[in-house]
């Protein structure tokens, strides 16, 4: 199923650079892309795509992180980041979005860092987090493939490749917000995006730009944040647009063709537009909308969409996290098992209700699949869902 509007934005920590590209799903199946514009307030965000559709599936995509190392989460204790967003910037986590000015600031509950330059390194960083290199600070979706480099370390908040401010922002401000409403769903998280976009929600993705540039045929190194450098790609962006049923509107075009202009924010509007194809190209081929199928990537560290699992390079041999036998971790003020705990034998099963999701530890990851993604389960608000749901398989 193609939803019926496709939007990317270009995230920054600045509002002027916060870009968004928009496609719309033609009686004939194409899709039509229109000029990215600004992408406003973020209160409204939401509010104001289900407004452009009133009715029907809308996939957004965001080029920040969505989710946490594997690493971080065992040592913080976390088991699902849905859960874990809902609680950031509350009770013992209220100084999490706040970066550290000082290393004696910088903690599990505190981690991205350094709030301003001078006299800061990504070590002081992985010491305090207890972390033994860089790569453990990254996702398997961050880790490079034959076509791009690994992304930047998630915490980490400086130079031109961070994220870790982006993130914030996008997490605090938009996600949070909404997920506490239950007005979006989460992929891969909250299940299957087939089974997402078939119950017409608004469904959030994390999408890569750089990613896309392979795909279309981009070289390494060819200048995106000059128009020159953006201009001598317009024909391949033209082509794959033809060859894969894209429209472009003609200002759109007149914008690719004149490398997206000489204003500063052309950069923006690039990768926003890049990011467009980027997901469009996958909704359209259902094999680049399935991440790996380890827990891990499912719970906590969430995957970009269309990168293909099998080019990524793998993480490194997961070290043994020491605990006392019989130990548990203690999630946001609940005992629960280790997040790293394989799951028991006979435990993988499909969901019962729609039997489509799989769930790798039944009941694992139940609820925000039976709050937005489930078609078999009745209700008419996520939490009438869920406690149907509860008291239908989980009495």
């Amino acid at each position: 199923m193609k939803p019926e509007l496709i939007v990317h934005c270009d995230w920054s920590t600045s509002a002027r650079k916060r870009w968004i590209a928009a496609a719309r799903l033609s009686p004939t199946g194409f899709y039509e892309a229109t000029v990215p514009i600004p992408v406003g307030s973020t209160d409204s965000f939401f509010s104001r795509l289900r407004e452009r559709l009133p009715v029907g599936a809308i996939l957004a995509g965001f080029d920040f992180p969505i989710g946490v190392p594997l690493a971080y989460a065992e040592r913080a204790g976390f088991a699902r980041f849905p859960e874990m967003l809902l609680c950031l910037g509350t009770g013992p986590w209220a100084d999490f979005y706040k970066p550290a000015a000082r290393l004696d600031e910088i903690s599990l509950k505190r981690p991205f860092y350094p709030r301003a330059p001078g006299g800061t390194n990504k070590k002081q960083l992985l010491d305090a987090l207890g972390l033994r290199s860089a790569e453990e600070l990254l996702r398997l979706c961050d880790r490079p493939t034959a076509t791009r480099g690994n992304a930047c370390e998630i915490f980490w908040t400086l130079g031109a490749k961070q994220v870790g401010r982006a993130a914030i922002q996008g997490w605090r401000d938009l996600l949070a917000p909404a997920a506490r409403e239950g007005s979006i769903s989460i992929w891969p998280f909250d299940g299957e995006l087939s089974v997402l976009l078939a119950s017409a929600g608004i469904i959030v993705v994390e999408a890569y730009p750089a990613e896309t540039y392979g795909h279309l045929g981009f070289p390494r190194g060819f200048g995106k944040r000059s128009r020159e450098g953006r201009r001598s790609q317009a024909g391949a962006i033209l082509s794959w647009c033809e060859r894969n049923g894209v429209v472009l509107q003609a200002n759109m075009a007149a914008e690719v063709e004149n490398g997206f202009g000489d204003a500063k924010t052309g950069e923006d509007t690039f990768d926003t537009f890049i990011g467009l194809l980027g997901m469009i190209e996958a909704v359209c081929d259902p094999a680049r909308c399935v991440g790996p199928q380890d827990p891990a990537v499912r719970n906590i560290e969430g995957w970009t969409l269309g990168t293909d699992p099998a080019r990524i390079r793998q993480r490194p041999a997961h070290r043994e996290v020491v605990r006392h036998p019989g130990q548990a971790t203690k999630e946001f003020g609940r005992e629960t098992t280790p997040a790293n705990t394989l799951p028991e034998q006979g435990r993988d099963r499909l969901c019962p209700a729609c039997q489509q999701k799989r769930f790798v530890r039944w009941p694992w990851g139940w609820d925000g699949h039976a709050a937005h993604g489930c078609p078999g389960t009745p209700g008419d608000t996520p939490e009438e869902r869920k406690r149907n749901y509860r008291e239908r398989y989980l009495a």
